[in-house]
């Protein structure tokens, strides 16, 4: 028996020994190559000096140009007041990084990284192989303008071009995001402008192409060639979407009094927000997903002055109520076959509303009446011709700190008051 015993055992060293000699075979040959720790940082101190002094990293006062590409290492920026300027060089990372990144987190293997800094400029980049291009931490005024995203590492989590937290006054402008498996931009914060970008092939089916939270902030004028949704938006209120041309859709979650206007797109949905404006898009056919989606949650959107295509998908689930026009103007529907016989442009008749909602007891969607278009428009609205001027993200800031100090002087104020009664001597 003690001599099976020790056979069996030595069977088992021989494969456990054969097993790791396999193993180092597999990593020698990079199949899983092992993610390492944090890459390396250059840094550019608070007193500006850059380190290690060999980083081929040029200073001149507050202006820092690189002057030759640079691989395998972070950007830290410790400083304020400062402009890195790329001069088309290239910040490559680690593109066989198997790090973990939990949500929007730090997977260690970042391109530049700013935390707790004011007024930071960084333009002319070529950014690629990153889990994050560049992650922004506490900072406010940091302009992130004309650069290029290309190919962020694959982690076991979604890897972005630009990730900001908890971060404000946030400028990202011009770039271009291509070949990216996760959000090109992914965001968290107030007073955040996302303008005039180019994204093409971001595969996220979660987060989309631009994930937003926060209050008043504004994406204006991207055009967006992948992914739906293209724009998401989560807790978020008082933003503004304008102008943007997109291949996918536009999503609300949880998010309410938000202005989206002026956007070419091909769908809207809408779970647990309320008191949004849809107003001037054009929405195209969309062969995959309906063209308007009311989750639950959802209620008092009101949609004027749209473009909608014939045959309309419209899905309405466990959705409250839902205005179709303004009390003015209504919306363009192509399929739309009423007359105008005072010619002002609108129909004479409504349009009723025909939505889809599934049914448990049909195991399927079923028609219904959703509502109706009181003033269907004759032809689509000109939106070149009523130009809206994009409001000032700085006003719903300006509103909840006065709020909040109005509350602090009512509370100090009834205190006051109760101390200086209780104070008073009993007659």
């Amino acid at each position: 028996m003690g001599k099976k015993l020790s056979l069996i055992a030595l069977i088992a060293v021989a494969m456990t020994m054969l097993f790791v000699a396999e193993f180092a075979s597999l990593s020698s040959a990079n199949f899983f190559p092992d993610p390492g720790p944090d890459l390396p940082r250059i840094y550019i101190r608070a007193n500006g000096n850059v380190e290690p002094a060999t980083a081929p990293i040029e200073r001149s006062g507050n202006i820092y140009k690189l002057t030759d590409d640079i691989a395998l290492y972070s950007i830290l920026i410790q400083r304020n007041n400062i402009v890195l300027d790329g001069s088309g060089y290239l910040i490559e990372g680690n593109k066989s990084w198997m790090g973990l990144a939990s949500g929007w987190g730090d997977a260690g293997n970042n391109g530049i990284v700013i935390i707790g800094q004011n007024h930071v400029n960084i333009t002319n980049l070529k950014i690629e192989g990153f889990t994050a291009g560049v992650r922004i931490s506490g900072s406010s005024h940091i302009n992130i303008v004309g650069n290029a995203f290309n190919k962020e590492a694959a982690v076991f989590d979604s890897p972005m071009g630009i990730v900001a937290q908890a971060s404000s006054n946030i400028r990202i402008e011009n770039n271009i995001f291509s070949n990216i498996n996760g959000p090109a931009i992914a965001c968290n914060g107030t007073n955040i402008t996302i303008k005039a970008n180019i994204l093409t092939d971001i595969a996220d089916s979660i987060d989309g192409c631009i994930a937003l939270q926060g209050p008043s902030n504004i994406i204006t004028d991207n055009k967006i060639e992948t992914a739906s949704p293209s724009i998401r938006l989560g807790a978020s209120d008082a933003n503004t979407i304008a102008r943007n041309h997109i291949a996918g859709s536009i999503s609300l979650v949880s998010s309410s009094n938000n202005q989206i206007f002026q956007n070419n797109l091909t769908g809207i949905r809408l779970i647990f927000s309320s008191n949004n404006t849809i107003f001037g898009n054009i929405m195209t056919n969309n062969s995959v997903y309906d063209a308007i989606a009311l989750d639950q949650g959802t209620k008092n959107n009101a949609f004027y002055a749209n473009t909608f295509p014939a045959n309309c998908s419209i899905r309405i689930q466990d959705a409250g109520t839902t205005f179709w026009d303004n009390g003015v103007i209504g919306n363009y529907w192509a399929d739309y076959n009423g007359t105008d016989k005072n010619g002002d442009g609108k129909g004479d008749s409504p349009l009723i509303i025909i939505a889809v909602k599934w049914s448990n007891e049909a195991r399927g969607d079923v028609s219904f009446v959703a509502g109706r278009d009181n003033y269907p428009l004759m032809k689509p609205y000109d939106v070149e011709g009523n130009t809206v001027v994009l409001p000032q993200a700085e006003v719903f800031q300006t509103i909840v700190i006065i709020v909040f100090f109005v509350v602090i002087l009512v509370v100090l104020g009834l205190f006051v008051f109760k101390k200086r009664k209780h104070e008073e001597p009993a007659i």
